[in-house]
């Protein structure tokens, strides 16, 4: 069986917004934050980061830093010592912005990119008393990607599938590389189906990982037949044959 799991990743980062109470209207902050990436690496091990608060409110938040892994396809976050950021902890006023400023606590490795996440999470705030509903809080995750100290980071997908059941496929990226690669979406062809099957949903995949799709087909798409994939990543465009596992 080929590794399951979902990120919650849209191509340039992703936000998750918490709900600290169960009724309608909503009300949230609004912060954003650039750059969505950060690349280190062993002469260059800082990065500079800007969240601006775009709402009418102060908003304080909180950094958290993180080692991200992919055991079983799935995102695995640590805690970790390996960044620091300054401030860890700050408050915005409405209609301003913040520096925070991130650096590398150790060497980086000899030959595979490290992969990190920076999350800033709103810390939340008592509820005005006029509010008649529901308060939501923002979190934010950043990659932090860490180049290899002897060599270039570099992806190496290799691309497979498994019958998962009637009319549907498993379809999964192994990196057999020393660098992440974001796929941001690719179409499935076969000589079965005139037209292809788009999948639309933005994954990493870190090096000596695996991620996986589960994908809905068509009547009439037949998976026993050769599969080929075309699609764009953070690369630039992919095109591979998809090699078929199973029965």
């Amino acid at each position: 069986m080929l590794p399951r799991g979902r990120t919650q990743e849209a191509l340039g980062g992703w936000i998750l917004a918490a709900a600290l109470a169960a009724a309608t209207p909503a009300a949230a902050s609004s912060f954003s934050i650039a750059p969505i990436r950060i690349e280190m690496g062993s002469g260059h091990a800082r990065g500079v980061l800007t969240l601006r608060n775009d709402g009418d409110a102060p908003v304080t938040v909180q950094v958290d830093s993180v080692a991200w892994s992919q055991p079983q396809g799935t995102d695995q976050y640590t805690a970790t010592p390996d960044l620091i950021t300054t401030p860890p902890l700050f408050v915005v006023a409405a209609k301003s912005q913040q520096i925070v400023r991130v650096a590398l606590r150790r060497d980086a490795d000899a030959t595979r990119e490290l992969a990190y996440r920076l999350f800033f999470a709103e810390v939340p705030q008592t509820a005005d008393p006029g509010l008649n509903g529901l308060r939501m809080s923002l979190r934010i995750g950043v990659p932090v990607f860490v180049a290899p100290a002897t060599s270039k980071a570099a992806p190496a997908l290799k691309w497979q599938a498994m019958i998962t059941g009637p009319g549907e496929l498993e379809i999964e990226a192994r990196n057999q590389g020393t660098g992440h690669q974001q796929v941001a979406g690719f179409e499935l062809k076969s000589a079965s189906q005139p037209q292809p099957v788009r999948v639309s949903d933005a994954r990493y995949v870190l090096p000596g990982s695996a991620v996986s799709w589960k994908v809905r087909l068509p009547k009439g798409f037949d998976p026993s037949l050769p599969l080929r994939i075309h699609g764009q990543s953070d690369q630039g465009e992919i095109s591979a044959d998809i090699v078929r596992l199973g029965p």
